[in-house]
């Protein structure tokens, strides 16, 4: 390491995280921002910069200083799909961060209102059907994941219920209890299954969850596609010294390997994960396929 970056780090560390505090993106940044503070010596501070479907915040930090003082919590959304479906961005989500390491992913049940007459997804393909239009799905954002998941099930199953994006997951769980919408591909549901206040039809990922053992998983039901999590990671803007990516990428690891951090994530319904900077960089090109697939199926395009 250089004299000018022996100090690293000599001052606090920004953690951009580009949507508002309740979803599991922003729980997941929070649960990994004070250990690695104290593993750097320095404050590591959250700051929330939400809108634009995750861009906002991404843009924000692809043009930070490449100093190390600036760190990114990117996802499938900000990192893959923003680039497939938004006709100009102001930045390169592939070309203007250097990956660090993968740390987590979480599962999505897809939940709908009590008040909604059904009780499995043979009922809700029904009556979107008898519907056509009328029942709302909520997502955290054009283009997220959680929006993704509802194209894909319309197409599927030959429906058209009505999207509504919102600027996170928390703010379109609260529509989703306060009945605004119907249904919801959501990932921060799990205490509301469990006290009664929304209905799980199934579950994403390979197994059951912990957390909700009776819903089942979309594969067995027959249904392809909703396999994979969410996904998590660290970025910082291009350029920052490899140096300073290793020692991220050596804490990090260190971290989401703790088992108290990994039960964590499994009460959350998610995993912690972690790669080396090359590994995230392979799993970014091969996510970046599965939803170029599904952005084809489903023709989504954002302003």
């Amino acid at each position: 390491m250089s004299p000018a970056q022996a100090a690293w780090p000599d001052k606090p560390i920004q953690m951009i995280v580009p949507y508002p505090p309740g979803g599991f993106t922003d729980a997941l940044a929070r649960a990994i921002a004070k250990p690695l503070g104290e593993r750097l010596g320095q404050q590591v501070i959250v700051q929330n910069v939400s809108g634009g479907g995750g861009n906002i915040g991404a843009a924000k930090a692809a043009k930070s200083p490449a100093d190390g003082y600036t760190i990114f919590v990117g996802n499938n959304a900000t990192i893959t799909i923003n680039t497939l479906i938004y006709k100009s961005l102001t930045f390169d989500p592939l070309k203007d961060f250097a990956p660090v390491s993968l740390i987590g992913g979480s599962r999505a049940a897809l939940v709908v209102t009590p008040s909604l007459a059904v009780n499995n997804i043979a009922e809700l393909v029904a009556l979107a059907k008898s519907r056509p239009g009328e029942l709302n799905f909520g997502s955290s954002g054009t283009g997220g994941v959680s929006h993704l998941a509802g194209e894909l099930f319309n197409v599927d199953n030959n429906i058209r219920m009505t999207h509504v994006p919102y600027k996170g997951t928390a703010p379109a769980t609260a529509d989703l209890l306060g009945g605004q919408l119907q249904v919801m591909f959501n990932d921060v549901a799990i205490s509301h299954i469990n006290a009664g206040k929304l209905r799980a039809l199934a579950i994403s990922g390979t197994t059951r969850s912990k957390q909700v053992p009776e819903v089942p998983t979309f594969s067995e039901l027959g249904i392809k596609g909703f396999e994979t999590y969410a996904w998590f990671a660290v970025f910082v803007p291009a350029g920052t010294p490899d140096e300073i990516v290793m020692r991220l990428n050596r804490e990090l690891t260190g971290i989401t390997t703790d088992p108290s951090l990994q039960l964590w994530a499994e009460s959350q319904n998610g995993d912690m994960m972690h790669s080396t900077p090359q590994g995230l960089a392979a799993f970014i090109q091969s996510d970046l396929k599965k939803w170029k697939t599904v952005v084809d199926q489903t023709g989504v395009t954002a302003e």
